[in-house]
């Protein structure tokens, strides 16, 4: 390993530099580093939202309805997954110190832990809202779809990669690395917290809509 835990595992996946073994293909390995990130924040997603399930009706009387129930649990679950990724980036970090592996300056180590927090809280909170329709089922399997598909196109097209949603909590695909076709991560972590917000307002909306069970079968 090159580089420390914190930017092998929460950077993202880059593209080989010219004589890699790798060549043009997608490295497999540090994809498959990014995607165990990415596997422990769904699949402590699916527990709270597994548990949220069991106690969901004792729990709107307390909230006085559906509305304010979801507002309650939509903050509790980021919360949850804040801690989560903390946790996460720390177990990373404590890696690099036991290891003695070299570390990036501050402020990059920093970006490059909010910008992989980030992603992974909006897809947490795209996985919350998912879970009160019929196909909550299929939502982890469609969620790493979704990041593996775009990122690939990100990968092989690089004028596509700043829009590619797969792309965007991986630091190493920013413009403070790919300076002329990377993203901004202001503007990302900007869309990302609005997509959060708006995660949160429809889910609202659905529930106040429904008729019968809460959670659809």
């Amino acid at each position: 390993m090159e580089r420390g835990f914190v930017y092998e595992y929460l950077a993202g996946v880059d593209f080989p530099v010219y004589g890699d073994f790798y060549g043009s293909v997608i490295p497999m390995i540090p994809l498959g580093r990014w995607l165990m990130g990415v596997a422990v924040i769904l699949f402590i997603t699916g527990i709270c939202l597994s548990r949220r399930r069991q106690i969901s009706v004792l729990e709107m009387v307390r909230f006085g309805g559906r509305k304010g129930w979801w507002n309650a649990q939509f903050r509790k679950l980021l919360l949850v997954g804040a801690s989560a990724c903390f946790c996460y980036g720390f177990c990373m970090k404590g890696m690099d110190l036991l290891f003695r592996l070299p570390g990036e300056r501050g402020t990059e180590e920093l970006l490059i832990f909010l910008l992989w927090s980030v992603h992974m809280m909006t897809m947490m909170s795209i996985f919350c809202l998912s879970d009160l329709t019929a196909f909550r089922h299929l939502i982890p399997a469609a969620l790493f779809v979704t990041e593996v598909s775009t990122f690939t196109v990100g990968f092989y097209h690089w004028h596509l990669s700043k829009f590619m949603f797969g792309n965007w909590g991986m630091y190493v695909w920013s413009n403070r690395v790919k300076k002329d076709y990377g993203f901004s991560p202001g503007v990302v972590m900007l869309l990302e917290c609005v997509m959060l917000m708006a995660v949160r307002k429809i889910g609202g909306i659905l529930l106040e809509k429904r008729d019968g069970c809460l959670y659809s079968i």
